[in-house]
């Protein structure tokens, strides 16, 4: 099918872990569909892999010993990729996607082939209805929600579902770090990094309760692997070498050379024409606070706008508060650093006890930033998001 000049060709790849129960259930209905299907059996001791075994227009793909999720999805994009296929859309073992959802995210995909589709789940919608919706979930997924804005500046309602359609030309592309649940977080970080666009599709929310739940998440070990994926997808969004671009940038604002009067007026112009948040202003302000305080002077501007670039946060904003220490301001922090330090690192000498009043000075004042910011746009701009 031809579709903005792009020729695509979906697949369903179904990774399954010990799901022998709900897996053929599965296939059958995507099948249903008319769509070549590549189950990915990851070490399954059920006979999982075996259940969809000699169906037809099924391929299954099966690793020796369990290992993960990541992994699973990794080998199913290579056999659709080396057949010819350039989506794929990923559906979890277990049940609880639909058949005419996993339609949705296809026609999406055909739609805008160059996109990440992610489903959608309205779990509120669905709680309304009666529904039981598990606490830890919707916590998670306002979580991640949270993470991806920080990473990326993309705001996805729904970052979680397993139920999603990838483009395997940049996914192909991307160079990842983690192989089991993370992966699914670090691949859309990445995608959006390399200039993927992102788009949630709305989809049905189905939870399984009792017995009926076959789920492998184990909360702690799990958990402390987003955490772990998270902060280090932070951490490398501020490292200051280039992220690897995965489809060509398309033209448009690009903020310019940051010393001149034009490049600032440009900026504030569009920051109002693109609605900041007051929250958003107002981190911005924090950050650009505790970078003015940091004894790194000279670059505190450079550093802010650096940033609140990689943070997607509001270049202006940072700005204003990195100028907290401002020459005639500067000595006055610098006192007050060694002072506390003083009091707090008794003994560690006169460079130690300044380092450590610093940081402390530093994270205190971009707190009261925050909060002082919060307030004033709070009266300034009442309907601020």
């Amino acid at each position: 099918m031809t579709t903005n000049g792009a020729c695509v060709k979906i697949c369903v790849v179904v990774p399954v872990f010990n799901h022998g129960g709900t897996v053929r259930g599965v296939v059958e209905a995507v099948r249903g569909l008319g769509m070549a299907v590549c189950v990915v059996d990851d070490g399954s001791a059920d006979g999982s892999g075996e259940a969809c075994a000699g169906m037809e227009g099924v391929t299954v793909v099966r690793q020796g010993r369990n290992r993960g999720k990541g992994a699973a999805l990794g080998a199913g994009f290579r056999w659709a990729w080396a057949h010819g296929f350039t989506h794929a859309v990923t559906v979890d073992a277990d049940g609880q996607h639909r058949a005419a959802d996993v339609a949705k995210l296809a026609a999406a995909a055909r739609e805008h082939p160059g996109e990440l589709m992610l489903g959608w789940r309205d779990m509120e919608a669905a709680e309304a209805r009666g529904m039981a919706i598990p606490a830890r979930s919707k916590k998670g997924r306002d979580a991640a929600r949270f993470w991806l804005r920080v990473q990326t500046g993309v705001d996805i309602p729904d970052t979680q579902c397993g139920l999603r359609a990838y483009p395997l030309g940049p996914v192909m592309r991307v160079r990842s770090w983690f192989g089991r649940y993370d992966f699914e977080t670090e691949i859309v970080a990445r995608l959006s990094w390399g200039g993927v666009r992102i788009r949630s599709v709305p989809v049905e929310c189905v939870y399984f309760s009792g017995a009926e739940r076959v789920s492998h998440f184990r909360p702690v070990m799990d958990t402390l692997r987003g955490v772990r994926v998270n902060v280090l997808l932070v951490l490398r969004r501020l490292m200051p070498w280039p992220i690897q671009r995965l489809v060509p940038r398309e033209p448009g604002y690009r903020f310019g050379k940051w010393w001149k009067w034009a490049t600032w007026r440009e900026a504030v112009r569009r920051a109002m024409r693109e609605g900041n948040s007051n929250a958003e202003l107002a981190t911005a302000f924090a950050m650009g606070v505790f970078v003015g305080l940091t004894p790194l002077y000279l670059l505190q501007t450079v550093l802010a706008i650096f940033f609140a670039k990689r943070l997607h946060l509001n270049v202006v904003a940072a700005v204003i508060g990195s100028q907290i220490s401002i020459p005639p301001l500067m000595p006055l922090w610098v006192v007050l650093s060694y002072g506390v330090g003083r009091v707090i690192a008794a003994g560690a000498g006169a460079v130690g006890s300044f380092v450590v009043g610093n940081a402390v000075v530093a994270v205190t004042m971009a707190a009261a930033g925050l909060l002082l910011a919060r307030g004033v746009l709070g009266v300034a701009r009442p309907n601020g998001k």
